[in-house]
């Protein structure tokens, strides 16, 4: 039996995933100015690399750390997200599989994006990890952005909102909404309006691991296909 419903799954992801982020980032500042820094200076900091990774992890940190304070007064407990047993081989073929099925399906519908509604496919999604110097730097955007992702955002949307949605609703509706809102954060990420291609892809990509979610009874295989997935575009971006 889920002990929270859809009601509970909407309201504790949208805290746990966004309010986790003002939290931090306020948090952050008052400490720093406690100890004497500028309010120019916080925001130089912030736009560093370092801030950036401080500013993702503690985040993160803190989403989880909501989602298991409710799942503790639920009397739950982490194995009914997805986490019941350990990887199988299955669960790599899988999400092997499913990757280039992604891939193929995002292909499809961004050419019909761009041909048909004038989609623009070149915006830049604005991640903060700008002009990376040195190892280190490299090192905190990957954890950043290929690392701690695929972990957090698969626990709270295809674990803990998805298992909630999918207590009193059908699988394709509990998909779709588990889709529609983890879409909508990465369309805000760009200053020059919504970015249209980010949106596409997350929702695509939502909607296949959702599937996977479903078929395996776990969250491996999706967070396997995220790894990889946003690993490739790491590359793509500051490699290519």
């Amino acid at each position: 039996m889920w002990p929270w419903g859809p009601s509970a799954a909407i309201i504790v992801s949208l805290v746990s995933f966004v309010v986790s982020q003002l939290l931090v980032g306020g948090l952050i500042m008052v400490i720093l100015l406690a100890v004497g820094w500028s309010g120019g200076r916080i925001q130089d900091w912030l736009n560093s690399i370092a801030g950036m990774f401080v500013l993702v992890a503690s985040s993160e940190g803190l989403a989880l750390g909501i989602l298991a304070w409710f799942i503790k007064r639920r009397k739950a407990n982490w194995r009914i997200l997805g986490f019941a047993r350990g990887v199988r081989a299955k669960d790599i073929g899988l999400g092997l599989l499913w990757l280039v099925i992604y891939f193929t399906l995002l292909y499809t519908v961004a050419s019909l994006a761009k041909s048909l509604l004038h989609v623009n496919l070149d915006q830049k999604q604005e991640l903060g990890f700008d002009h990376l110097k040195g190892h280190a730097e490299y090192v905190m955007a990957f954890i950043s952005l290929v690392v701690i992702p695929p972990f957090v955002e698969e626990t709270i949307f295809r674990g803990f909102l998805f298992t909630g949605l999918r207590k009193k609703l059908p699988f394709i509706y509990a998909a779709l909404f588990t889709s529609l809102l983890f879409a909508v954060p990465h369309l805000l990420e760009s200053s020059s309006g919504p970015l249209w291609i980010a949106g596409i892809d997350t929702f695509l990509m939502s909607m296949v691991l959702c599937h996977l979610r479903e078929k395996t009874g776990a969250l491996w295989a999706g967070m396997l296909i995220h790894f990889l997935k946003n690993g490739i575009a790491f590359i793509a971006l500051y490699f290519s």
